[in-house]
C-alpha cells in the first residue's frame, strides 16, 4: 500500500529532508486509514493509500492550501460510544469512526491519527437494541393481555348484572312521578355501567384480534366527551377540568373507545393525585399539538403531587404503582394501546412550573374530510 505524501510547500524552517519522508514509509504497512500532521502547524504530511481510499472528498483540496488538521478535524462530529468512549461520525460519508492518535515512530513533532471505520458494528448494535426492545414490548404485550383477559372475564358478570338491577330500579323509579331526581341518577348510573361493559368488551376484542377498529375521529368531541362522564366525579373532588384543545386541530386516526379509555385513566389518575392539593388549585388541562413527526400529541396537565425521577421511569410498568389499593395495570394497558396505535404514552414534570405532572400521548394524523 503505497504512501501518499501531500504536494505543497512546507514552511521554509521546517523543511522535510530526505531522511524524514523516508520515516514515513511505515505507514503502508497500516492496513486501515492512516494520517500523520505536523504538530506545529497542523498541515498534513503523510496519509496512506487506505486513507485516500476512505474519504476521498480531502483529495478536492486546492493543491496550494493543502490538508490540514482543522480541515480534517470540521468533517467529523464527536459523540460518547459504548464505555463512553468517543466516536465519530462523517456525515458526507454517513459512516462512523473510531481514532486513536499515537507517536510515528520518527520521534518527530508530529501525530499519526489511526482511523477504523466502525458503521457494520453500530448498525449491528442498533439491530441488537431494536430486537431487544422489540422482544420486551412483546414481553409487556404478553403479561398485559393475559391480565386484561382475566379482568374482562372477571368484571363482566357483576357488571352484567349491575345493568340488569339498573335497568329494573329505571322501571320501577319511571313508575312514580315524584321521582324524577332518583330516575336521572339510575339512568346516569346505568350509562356509566354500560360503558364500562363496552369498554370491558373492547379489551376483550383488542386483546383477541391484536388490531383496533381505527377511523377518523373528532378529538375535540371525543375529549369533551370524556370529561362529561367524569364531570359528577371531578365535581365531587372539586376539580376543574378544561379542555384547551385548538379548533384547527386535524382529526385523529383511532379506536374511539381505546382511545377514550387512555384519556378517561389519565384525567381520573389526575384527579386522584390532586387529592392534598388545596381546592382553589385543583385543575386539569387536556390540550393537544401536532408533533414534529406529524403526530397529534394529547396532554393532561394536573397540579397534583407530582412524581419522582424513579417512579416516572417505572410507572407504565405492570404491577407497578403509586398508589395504595392501585393494581398497576391501568397505564401499562393504556401504553399498550397507543402503542398499537404507532403512537408512544409518556410523563414528565407540569412544564408550568407549579408542581404537578404532565401525562402525554401520540396517535395518528387522520385525513381531513
Amino acid at each position: 500500500m503505497p504512501v501518499t505524501r501531500i504536494d505543497r510547500k512546507p514552511p521554509p524552517a521546517r523543511k522535510m529532508s530526505a531522511d524524514a519522508a523516508q520515516g514515513y514509509a511505515w505507514i503502508d504497512a497500516v492496513p486501515w486509514p492512516c494520517i500523520v500532521f505536523d504538530q506545529h502547524d497542523g498541515s498534513a504530511l503523510a496519509y496512506n493509500t487506505a486513507f485516500r481510499d476512505e474519504f476521498p472528498q480531502f483529495e478536492a483540496a486546492p493543491a496550494d492550501s493543502g490538508l490540514s488538521r482543522e480541515r480534517f478535524d470540521g468533517a467529523f462530529e464527536q459523540t460518547s460510544g459504548q464505555g463512553g468512549k468517543p466516536i465519530y461520525y462523517a456525515a458526507q460519508t454517513r459512516r462512523w469512526y473510531r481514532i486513536e492518535n499515537g507517536q510515528p515512530p520518527t520521534g518527530a513533532p508530529a501525530e499519526a491519527l489511526f482511523i477504523t471505520n466502525i458503521s457494520e458494528c453500530i448498525d449491528l448494535l442498533r439491530r441488537h437494541q431494536a430486537q431487544h426492545e422489540q422482544l420486551l414490548s412483546t414481553s409487556r404485550m404478553m403479561s398485559v393481555g393475559e391480565m386484561a383477559t382475566t379482568l374482562a372475564h372477571e368484571l363482566n358478570q357483576p357488571l352484567a348484572a349491575a345493568v340488569n338491577y339498573l335497568a329494573g330500579c329505571e322501571q320501577l323509579a319511571g313508575a312514580a312521578p315524584e321521582g324524577s331526581h332518583l330516575l336521572q341518577g339510575i339512568r346516569l348510573a346505568r350509562r356509566q355501567a354500560e360503558r364500562a361493559a363496552q369498554i370491558i368488551g373492547s379489551i376483550r376484542e383488542f386483546v383477541r384480534s391484536r388490531e383496533p377498529y381505527r377511523q377518523n375521529l373528532d378529538a375535540r368531541a371525543l375529549v369533551h366527551g370524556v370529561i362529561e362522564l367524569l364531570r359528577l366525579e371531578a365535581e365531587q373532588f372539586q376539580v376543574a377540568i378544561v379542555n384547551e384543545l385548538p379548533g384547527d386541530l386535524p382529526p385523529i386516526f383511532a379506536d374511539r373507545v381505546m382511545i377514550e379509555q387512555v384519556l378517561l385513566n389519565l384525567i381520573k389518575n389526575a384527579i386522584e393525585a390532586m387529592r392534598e392539593t388545596p381546592p382553589a388549585r385543583r385543575s386539569i388541562r387536556v390540550t393537544a399539538r401536532l408533533d414534529y413527526d406529524g403526530m397529534v400529541e394529547i396532554r393532561v396537565l394536573d397540579q397534583g403531587c407530582g412524581l419522582g425521577a424513579a417512579d416516572m421511569q417505572r410507572l407504565f410498568t405492570p404491577l407497578y404503582t403509586t398508589k395504595p389499593d392501585g393494581l398497576g395495570i391501568g397505564l401499562a394497558i393504556c401504553r399498550s394501546i397507543v402503542e398499537y396505535h404507532e403512537g408512544r404514552l409518556f410523563a414528565e414534570p407540569n412544564p408550568e412550573g407549579r408542581g404537578g405532572c404532565a401525562m402525554a400521548f401520540t396517535v395518528p394524523r387522520g385525513n381531513a374530510a
